[in-house]
């Protein structure tokens, strides 16, 4: 639970980052009036201290009066935002700052700027601009960078059985793909005494450890030597199956330890197969919930599981959910605590307008 709740807290991070850096990226200054200040954890922040000082006593040349207002006053906002930090505390990915004076072409007013940003990834270079827009395309960049970083996590699966094994590999761009299928007939247990019931004992153990050299040599095989899956970096193993045979081929060590130190999960299944494979997926879901294919499945399918148990029922006071921005807005003013999940394409865009009349806030 606790692993959930922080993943959720990371998503809607990126998710205001991103927004922020949209907002960011579409403003425009008078003139070359906004300064936007990169400094890297490992920078000394003295030295970016200096440098506002001296770019503010050179601002002083600028001909045009309300570009040299705008800069100077930008600058003095970068200042006054950096004493804010000494050395120890800045932050460890380092830090971003955007200031300035922009033009709000729908209000016909100026907005002053001054925001701290920490970015995803650790900076590598310091940075001074002071141009016509803010430098937003790095951070941009790590945005995309931590969604394929996302994207390009995968698994490999291995459901082994008496009947057979089956090899695959779940990732969010192709899904699950089932890369490789081996069958076998193991001998059953003997249920006779005597010394028949130890020789059939013998045979029949030869069997099972020749059946699991094989499912790891394939395992191997499949996993890491063969180039055109994709699979050499897998970032965990499932392993399942309906008899003991999982747990003896991880004992065995057989799988080496390039397979055997991901094995992120053991389930226990009752079909072998693609049977097999439904239920690991659909007893895995917690462990593949990092993929964000998986978690974006599972949320719309309790959303339609409540949509449809919903419809099943004739009385209007039963209805548990709400759709659209107006009705969810409604819902959302008389309270958040009668929300329990609330779903939003992170690409929305929408306006809400708020006046206030005699210190209470009211909304059209």
């Amino acid at each position: 639970m606790a692993t959930a709740m922080q993943n959720d807290d990371s998503a809607i991070e990126k998710w205001k980052l991103r927004r922020t850096i949209q907002y960011l990226s579409s403003l425009r200054g008078h003139g070359t009036s906004l300064v936007t200040i990169i400094v890297p954890a490992q920078s000394q922040l003295s030295q970016t201290t200096r440098l506002l000082t001296d770019e503010y006593a050179l601002s002083s040349s600028i001909r045009s009066p309300q570009t040299r207002h705008n800069v100077q006053q930008a600058l003095s906002a970068a200042q006054g935002r950096l004493r804010l930090y000494t050395q120890n505390t800045l932050p460890k990915n380092g830090l971003v700052l955007y200031t300035g004076i922009v033009d709000d072409g729908e209000q016909n007013r100026e907005t002053k700027i001054s925001m701290c940003i920490e970015p995803l990834q650790p900076l590598q270079r310091d940075l001074y601009r002071c141009e016509t827009h803010f430098i937003t395309d790095f951070l941009q960049q790590q945005i995309i960078d931590s969604v394929n970083d996302l994207n390009r996590r995968r698994y490999g699966i291995i459901i082994i059985d008496g009947n057979g094994t089956l090899f695959a590999r779940i990732d969010p761009q192709q899904g699950t793909t089932i890369l490789k299928r081996i069958q076998v007939s193991l001998p059953k247990k003997h249920g006779r005494g005597g010394q028949s019931a130890a020789r059939f004992e013998r045979l029949r153990r030869e069997a099972v450890h020749n059946y699991l050299t094989k499912v790891a040599e394939n395992a191997k095989s499949v996993f890491l030597n063969n180039q055109q899956h994709g699979l050499c970096n897998v970032d965990g193993f499932i392993l399942s199956g309906s008899a003991n045979l999982k747990e003896e081929l991880v004992k065995s060590d057989l799988l080496g330890t390039q397979i055997q130190n991901k094995i992120l999960r053991i389930v226990d299944v009752s079909y072998g197969g693609d049977s097999g494979l439904q239920e690991t997926l659909r007893l895995c879901t917690d462990l593949l919930a990092d993929i964000k294919l998986t978690q974006e499945r599972e949320l719309l399918n309790e959303a339609f599981c409540q949509i449809n148990l919903s419809s099943t029922k004739n009385e209007t006071n039963t209805v548990s959910y709400t759709i659209g921005i107006d009705e969810t807005s409604l819902i959302l003013n008389e309270g958040s605590n009668l929300i329990d999940r609330l779903i939003i394409w992170e690409n929305l865009i929408t306006k809400r307008y708020v006046y206030q009349k005699r210190d209470e806030e009211k909304i059209i």
